[in-house]
Protein backbone atom coordinates (compact mmCIF):
# COMPACT_ATOMS: atom_id res chain seq x y z
CA UNK A 1 0.00 0.00 0.00
CA UNK A 2 1.36 3.18 -0.64
CA UNK A 3 -0.14 7.06 0.21
CA UNK A 4 -2.29 6.64 -2.61
CA UNK A 5 -4.15 3.56 -1.14
CA UNK A 6 -5.66 5.56 1.66
CA UNK A 7 -8.15 8.45 2.47
CA UNK A 8 -6.81 11.68 2.26
CA UNK A 9 -8.18 12.68 5.36
CA UNK A 10 -7.21 8.75 7.13
CA UNK A 11 -3.93 10.24 6.11
CA UNK A 12 -4.23 13.36 7.73
CA UNK A 13 -5.35 12.24 10.67
CA UNK A 14 -2.23 9.88 11.16
CA UNK A 15 -0.04 12.72 10.72
CA UNK A 16 -1.95 14.32 13.52
CA UNK A 17 -1.38 11.40 15.43
CA UNK A 18 2.14 11.62 14.99
CA UNK A 19 1.89 15.40 15.81
CA UNK A 20 -0.04 14.99 18.63
CA UNK A 21 2.41 12.09 19.72
CA UNK A 22 5.32 14.65 20.28
CA UNK A 23 3.69 17.41 21.01
CA UNK A 24 2.59 15.27 24.35
CA UNK A 25 5.88 13.63 24.91
CA UNK A 26 7.69 17.48 24.69
CA UNK A 27 4.98 18.96 27.41
CA UNK A 28 2.99 15.43 28.96
CA UNK A 29 0.18 17.65 29.98
CA UNK A 30 -3.23 16.19 30.90
CA UNK A 31 -4.81 18.23 28.42
CA UNK A 32 -1.81 16.90 25.58
CA UNK A 33 -2.87 13.65 26.87
CA UNK A 34 -5.95 13.81 26.08
CA UNK A 35 -5.82 15.49 22.54
CA UNK A 36 -3.46 12.46 21.96
CA UNK A 37 -6.13 10.18 23.07
CA UNK A 38 -9.04 12.00 20.80
CA UNK A 39 -6.75 11.57 17.52
CA UNK A 40 -6.07 7.99 18.96
CA UNK A 41 -10.23 7.44 18.87
CA UNK A 42 -10.69 9.12 15.67
CA UNK A 43 -8.03 7.46 13.75
CA UNK A 44 -9.12 3.90 15.72
CA UNK A 45 -12.62 4.88 14.44
CA UNK A 46 -12.38 5.88 11.23
CA UNK A 47 -14.62 4.16 8.72
CA UNK A 48 -11.96 2.84 6.48
CA UNK A 49 -10.80 0.14 8.70
CA UNK A 50 -13.48 -1.63 7.65
CA UNK A 51 -12.81 -1.81 4.59
CA UNK A 52 -9.32 -3.83 4.34
CA UNK A 53 -9.28 -7.61 5.12
CA UNK A 54 -5.85 -7.45 7.59
CA UNK A 55 -6.27 -4.18 9.79
CA UNK A 56 -3.10 -4.62 11.39
CA UNK A 57 -1.33 -4.90 8.21
CA UNK A 58 -3.05 -1.76 7.13
CA UNK A 59 -2.43 -0.06 9.79
CA UNK A 60 1.24 -0.72 9.89
CA UNK A 61 1.40 0.62 6.06
CA UNK A 62 -0.77 3.96 7.05
CA UNK A 63 1.94 4.68 9.81
CA UNK A 64 5.03 4.31 7.51
CA UNK A 65 3.10 6.33 4.52
CA UNK A 66 2.05 9.02 7.17
CA UNK A 67 5.58 9.25 8.99
CA UNK A 68 7.14 12.92 8.74
CA UNK A 69 10.38 11.49 7.52
CA UNK A 70 8.34 9.85 4.82
CA UNK A 71 6.31 11.74 3.49
CA UNK A 72 6.61 12.44 -0.50
CA UNK A 73 8.05 16.11 -1.17
CA UNK A 74 4.69 17.51 -2.88
CA UNK A 75 6.90 20.14 -5.32
CA UNK A 76 9.08 17.28 -7.20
Amino acid sequence: MTEADFPADLLELQRRWYTAEADWAADPTEEKRTAFAAVGAELYAHPHWATVGNRHEAEMKLKQAARPDTVADPTT
